[in-house]
């Protein structure tokens, strides 16, 4: 009893390495079987002393992989060219030897022949661990090992209803560690669930032709077993493996009643759904303060560590009509933290504006000389500004905003402008019919990219103010637009 207990303690250690030759279709020739417990790499086997012997032809490797045990296969196809050979050298498997087998004569009838297996062989793996949620990113990963000598390759792609799929970067060809050992393909896909529910989803087909010793190839196509994947029903909140909320403030201090200080909300998630983000639900702004969507946008990173970054961004024009200190409510967005698997709080807190008093617009203090040009410019505009006041008047906030080198002040002043200048309210720079100049388009491009330009990034856009505001005259009476222009460039 004492002996038995010691045995059943005792680790249980693979087989060694076994070795079968069987006939080939001509004198001479043999195809040497060789298998190993356990998923090997290629390069363990060494296949110089069958060198020495025998042309070696295409050897094809396959792993055969169940709940109980694994095991990988060689396929190595010889003829003899030394007329002394008698038997297979015994071959070096890592730290093992495979048995050495005598030669027999003779060769397979063809109706005996054993069918060989397929010279490729494909994998697929789902890179995922945990519930999975409609909208949630996981990678479907594709292992397929090649004949280095195959010839016209064609890989489909995977189908699944159920799933939204996107190729994930490029192609990972690991070379044969030796001729006529099999190469491995990589290639990746990104999937989203549409909805909750068991959905399949099929390998792709991988086609090609092999050639063959004769001289012509043969047609060859495999495909991967299909996947069934389960997606739990998703809860109400988005769901992500981080999320986190920030704003911005642009101009930060210093804010004056009628000009937008351009707050902007960004969402930066990982491992969610960005469609499903959406701007936080916010109380009602104090009296006296307006917000208008200034715009938004989205962006998607896939990151080293096999996650999908999503950054959302919306940016909100806020006015005070008159001096004082406005309190901005706090913003709070529940999502569902698929880490810890409860509901988290992305929050902002409550923020306080500050909005200054400005000095009168129409007639600016001049910081250099020029108070004899000052007067002479105000009695000839007097008139005229009395009966085209607001759109002047957002002209000057246009020019002197351009004047200040403030992009996020000089676009929305040009959205204001151009909606008293040609009547319909403009969604974006590009919308605005002065665009379409071919001399004045570039110029507003610049300043739209200088507005959502990253605030971090080491580079930044130059914008080419004095040739904008020089531009823009163009499409207001020359005369009155030139001396706002003038004027802006003396005020402050």
């Amino acid at each position: 009893m004492l002996l038995l207990i010691c045995l059943l303690a005792m680790p249980a250690q693979a087989a060694p390495p076994r070795a079968q030759l069987l006939p080939g279709q001509s004198e001479g020739s043999w195809l040497l079987i060789i298998e190993a417990d356990g998923e090997r790499r290629s390069d363990e086997l060494n296949l110089t002393p069958l060198l020495r012997q025998f042309a070696v032809g295409r050897v094809s490797i396959s792993r055969v992989n169940t709940q109980i045990t694994s095991l990988t296969r060689w396929q190595i196809p010889l003829h003899r060219v030394a007329s002394g050979a008698s038997q297979v050298p015994a071959l070096t498997l890592g730290t093992e030897l495979t048995p050495s087998l005598p030669l027999t004569s003779g060769h397979q009838p063809d109706s005996l022949t054993v069918p060989l297996p397929s010279p490729i062989e494909l994998t697929a793996n789902v890179l995922h661990q945990g519930p999975l949620y409609p909208g949630q990113p996981f990678i479907y990963e594709l292992s397929l090992w090649l004949p280095a000598n195959l010839e016209a390759p064609n890989l489909g792609e995977p189908v699944g209803e159920g799933f939204n799929i996107r190729r994930l970067g490029n192609d990972l060809w690991d070379s044969p560690s030796s001729p006529g050992m099999p190469g491995r393909l990589t290639r990746k896909w990104l999937l989203q669930a549409k909805e909750a529910g068991l959905h399949p989803i099929e390998s792709p087909r991988f086609q090609g032709r092999l050639p063959q010793s004769y001289g012509g190839s043969e047609a060859i196509s495999a495909r991967a077993a299909t996947r069934l994947i389960k997606v739990d029903k998703a809860p109400v909140e988005p769901v992500a493996s981080s999320l986190v909320l920030t704003e911005q403030f642009i101009p930060a201090t210093g804010a004056r009643t009628g000009e937008p200080v351009i707050r902007t909300l960004t969402l930066v998630m990982e491992g969610g759904d960005g469609n499903r983000l959406t701007l936080p639900p916010s109380t009602p702004l104090p009296p006296g303060l307006t917000m208008r969507p200034d715009g938004e946008q989205q962006q998607e990173r896939f990151l080293a560590k096999g996650a999908l970054r999503t950054e959302r961004q919306w940016r909100q024009a806020l006015i005070a009509q008159a001096p004082g200190r406005y309190a901005l409510p706090a913003l709070e967005l529940p999502w569902f933290n698929t880490q810890s698997g409860r509901i988290d709080h992305a929050r902002l807190p409550a923020r306080v504006l500050v909005f200054e008093a400005t000095a009168d617009e129409v007639t600016p203090r001049l910081a250099l000389g020029g108070t004899s040009l000052f007067w002479v410019l105000g009695a000839l505009l007097l008139r005229t500004l009395c009966k085209h006041e607001s759109r002047w008047r957002a002209f000057w906030r246009l020019q002197r905003a351009l004047a200040r080198q403030e992009p996020d002040s000089a676009r929305w002043a040009a959205l204001g402008w151009g909606e008293l200048r040609w009547g319909e309210e403009p969604r974006h720079l590009s919308s605005l019919p002065c665009h379409r100049d071919p001399a004045i388009g570039p110029l507003l491009d610049e300043l739209d990219r200088a507005c959502f330009a990253d605030p971090d990034a080491s580079t930044t856009t130059q914008v080419r103010w004095s040739a904008l505001a020089k531009g823009l005259c163009a499409f207001e009476t020359f005369a009155i637009a030139y001396s706002l222009r003038k004027l802006a460039r003396l005020h402050d």
